[in-house]
């Protein structure tokens, strides 16, 4: 019964992420850098633009985790549906009634980076307790393909809608929409081993209880850490993106840049669909470090291509980074005891997303002063360096764990 439970879960599960991440792609991801980009015309200030949402994960990151311990996750998560469903819906009606300004973008970034924060870390912690551990990886790659269909449909509609509506407000509102379907596929959801909630810890004790359990467990350690350093070297070429193709590969309307987007995460599609095989064979661990190879061999041929052709490499860089991004999530939903999966799942991300602030101070304004190609270059070369010092690690070790019992 709880493994026909866990398979119905599936659909609601994927269905309602992949309808939500559409809605960010088409609008988060798409039209508010190019609501910021139209009225600054600046790289730093595009970086900016990610420095709100990365601080908001960072304010929220550590404390999410304990109030995720320490509540019905299922609650969480539609409530911080629903905040990021309201700042969506206000910044549309603003940018309709031609009353938009540039602080409302970084206004809306810190709400949903903050609301974000608890939901990411609280689906990742949530999805133990509808699935069975036989599904784990078959559920996180589903959603990866998901985000990865959801960028190839979001992109081309955003180019549409923002050609059609001439402006970012039907974006917006289209995005603010597609929480709501998030909400219901939640609510759908049965748990099948639902989760003890233990009495409350005094918040210091219950942070330190987090990050020790994190740190204890090498392959955790190691594949945070990395991540950090690996965001730390990403976060200015995404912060950057939109200005790339318009002034590097000659991608300048928005319909065609939404084409663009649209066809390298469609090559990404392709190449995540072959997670659950890769990881069955290298294992999680050897997983995470490959990924981080191909990830960084696709952001050096994105910094070389020219025009159209870009999309193989970039296509190829966000192969690598779902395929890493499944079996890290994996491995820390398996590594990490039921009761604690809030505090160091929370941790874990927090650590990660710790690299992109830096990346965008530095590297934003590097890719003002030298160029952006040298900067996917550079930045490729630091991803590969990362995924080669992983080999020396304990991700390289067979680390998966064996299946729960009953799981």
């Amino acid at each position: 019964m709880a493994r026909a439970d866990a398979r119905r879960n599936l659909w609601p599960l994927v269905g309602g992420q992949t309808v939500s991440l559409f809605g960010d792609y088409l609008a988060f991801f798409f039209a508010l850098p190019i609501f910021v980009r139209d009225t600054t015309g600046s790289a730093t200030q595009l970086g900016l633009l990610g420095v709100f949402e990365t601080v908001a994960v960072l304010g929220f990151g550590f404390l999410a985790g304990v109030l995720l311990d320490r509540v019905r996750i299922r609650w969480a998560l539609v409530l911080a549906d629903l905040a990021r469903m309201i700042a969506l819906g206000l910044l549309a009606v603003a940018v309709a009634v031609d009353a938009g300004e540039t602080w409302m973008a970084f206004a809306v970034a810190f709400v949903v980076g903050s609301m974000g924060t608890i939901f990411d870390s609280g689906l990742e912690g949530y999805i133990p307790s509808v699935l069975t551990d036989d599904l784990l990886v078959r559920a996180n790659t589903a959603i990866s393909m998901g985000r990865n269909l959801a960028q190839t449909v979001g992109f081309v509609v955003g180019g549409a809608v923002i050609a059609l509506t001439g402006g970012v407000a039907g974006a917006f509102a289209l995005d603010a929409a597609t929480y709501a379907v998030s909400i219901g596929g939640i609510l759908l959801l049965r748990e099948v081993r639902p989760r003890r909630i233990l009495p409350p810890e005094p918040v210091i004790a219950s942070l330190r209880s987090g990050i020790r359990t994190l740190w204890r467990s090498a392959p955790l350690r190691w594949a945070t850490l990395a991540a950090s350093l690996a965001n730390m070297a990403f976060a200015p070429l995404a912060a950057v993106m939109t200005l790339y193709a318009a002034e590097d590969l000659g991608i300048e309307s928005n319909r065609a840049l939404g084409l663009f987007f649209a066809g390298f995460s469609l090559v990404g599609l392709i190449g995540v669909s072959a997670a659950p095989r890769f990881t069955a064979f290298f294992g999680l661990g050897r997983a995470v470090v490959l990924g981080g190879f191909i990830f960084g061999i696709g952001a050096i041929g994105a910094g070389i291509a020219e025009g159209p052709w870009a999309v193989i490499p970039f296509g190829i860089a966000m192969t690598g980074v779902s395929i890493s991004q499944v079996a890290f999530v994996t491995l820390r939903q398996r590594l990490t005891p039921p009761q604690l999966l809030g505090r160091v799942i929370s941790a874990s991300r927090t650590i990660a997303w710790g690299g992109i602030p830096v990346g965008l101070m530095i590297g934003a304004p590097i890719g003002d002063a030298v160029g952006l190609r040298p900067l996917f270059v550079g930045s490729g070369v630091m991803i590969t360096a990362i995924a080669a010092a992983l080999v020396l690690g304990p991700l390289w070790s067979k680390v998966d764990p064996p299946p729960a019992a009953g799981g």
